[in-house]
């Protein structure tokens, strides 16, 4: 049912003055590109996370740096861009792993040409779908942005002792939104 939600909150996807705001707030110009790469409902479900995180936050008695947090939450899809996965190849993605993984990480393939075949697009949103974490982690540490870079790369990753509560947070604010 969450996956209906969340197909359903993307095609009605748009965001507001006080979304942009927030956005102003936690994100310099070279971020906020990187923001902005991304496609509008992977905009609002990176929004949607990180105001589940500053909730979260909130209740957490743990020391927290909510900068780092909110950076990390609006930052955490980057490696998925406009260019690279549509929504139907995030869906066919989505399923093809739930009812086949196997097959689905066998047809996973980077392809950086810009004349994709149909077959080449959906086995390239199959690769970003997998590796989008460590994607966008590489584009953070381009832009010197190194403990947000550490948080992302890991977001996807099973929980270990010792992983930072903003990293925990994250995943925890992902997995509701």
């Amino acid at each position: 049912m969450q996956r209906v939600i969340q197909f359903w909150r993307a095609i009605n996807a748009h965001l507001s003055g006080s979304d942009f705001d927030f956005i102003n707030i936690y994100l310099n110009k070279k971020e906020q590109n990187l923001f902005f790469a991304m496609r509008l409902y992977d905009q609002r479900h990176v929004l949607n996370v990180a105001y589940t995180a500053r909730r979260l936050a909130q209740k957490d008695s743990a020391n927290i740096n909510e900068k780092l947090l909110m950076k990390a939450c609006l930052l955490h899809d980057v490696g998925r861009t406009a260019e690279d996965i549509f929504l139907f190849d995030k869906v066919f993605a989505v399923l093809l792993d739930k009812y086949l993984p196997k097959t689905a990480h066998k047809l996973a393939k980077y392809n950086n040409s810009r004349n994709r075949s149909f077959w080449k697009k959906r086995r390239h949103a199959l690769f970003i779908y997998y590796h989008h974490a460590a994607i966008g982690a590489e584009k953070l540490q381009k832009i010197k942005l190194y403990d947000i870079a550490e948080i992302i790369k890991y977001h996807h990753a099973p929980p270990k002792y010792g992983d930072c509560r903003e990293l925990i947070i994250l995943r925890k604010a992902d997995s509701l939104n």
